[in-house]
This record gives structure tokens, C-alpha cells and sequence, in this order.
């Protein structure tokens, strides 16, 4: 027992000094994100993150917009099946349905281009 604990306390006066050596100031993108020492690293990993960012809000609301698109669609074929083609309503549905396709379209088109940013300003960062 007392062999264990003098092993354990040797371990752990050894490792203690080697711990804060352990972590270098690379991020995920594999360079130094020191402001000070390396700006411009610093900066296209702020432009990663913030494409990152883009690209998940840009995401999220396309999401929503083809959830109110499949409402929309299915308002619009019920009234269709109910009202008939020159209905008012039915004309309604049909605006409202376009409407959700056109932000659908305009959301999913931001995501892809946040995404193709991020594939860049990644590149970017690699290459320095």
C-alpha cells in the first residue's frame, strides 16, 4: 500500500510540471489564434467561425421555411380539392404557397454560400 501511494505522489509531482506544456495556442484550424503574434491567423479564424455561424442560422431558417413551404403546399391542394382553381382562397394559397418557396429557395441558396466561404476561408487558414 504504501509502494501504490509513493508511485501515485511521484507520478503526480512529475506530470504537474509537464501539464501546462501540454496545450499548445493552436485552435481547429491548426494555427495560432494569438491576436497579437499571428493577426492574420487570427482573423481568418474569426471569419471561419463567423461562416460556421452563418451557415447554422442560415440552415435553421431553411428548415423552418420548407416546414411553412409543405404547409402551404398541402393548404393550398386541400382548398384547391375544395374551392377549386378560382376560388379566392385558393388564389391566396397559392400566393402564400409561392411565398414560402421563393424564402425556402432564398435560405437554402445563404446556406450554400456560407458554406462555400467557410470551405474557402478554411483553405485560407491551412495554407498559412
Amino acid at each position: 500500500m504504501n509502494k501504490k501511494m509513493t508511485s501515485l505522489i511521484l507520478m503526480a509531482a512529475l506530470m504537474s510540471p509537464g501539464i501546462g506544456c501540454w496545450a499548445d495556442d493552436t485552435n481547429a484550424t491548426g494555427n495560432n489564434n494569438a491576436p497579437l503574434e499571428h493577426p492574420v491567423n487570427a482573423y481568418t479564424n474569426h471569419e471561419v467561425k463567423e461562416d460556421i455561424k452563418d451557415s447554422q442560422e442560415n440552415s435553421q431558417k431553411a428548415a423552418e421555411a420548407k416546414a411553412s413551404y409543405k404547409q402551404a403546399k398541402s393548404d393550398y391542394e386541400k382548398s384547391l380539392k375544395d374551392n377549386g382553381a378560382t376560388s379566392q382562397v385558393t388564389k391566396d394559397a397559392k400566393k402564400r404557397m409561392h411565398d414560402a418557396h421563393k424564402e425556402m429557395h432564398k435560405y437554402n441558396k445563404k446556406t450554400a454560400e456560407a458554406n462555400k466561404e467557410t470551405r474557402e476561408d478554411e483553405m485560407k487558414a491551412h495554407q498559412q
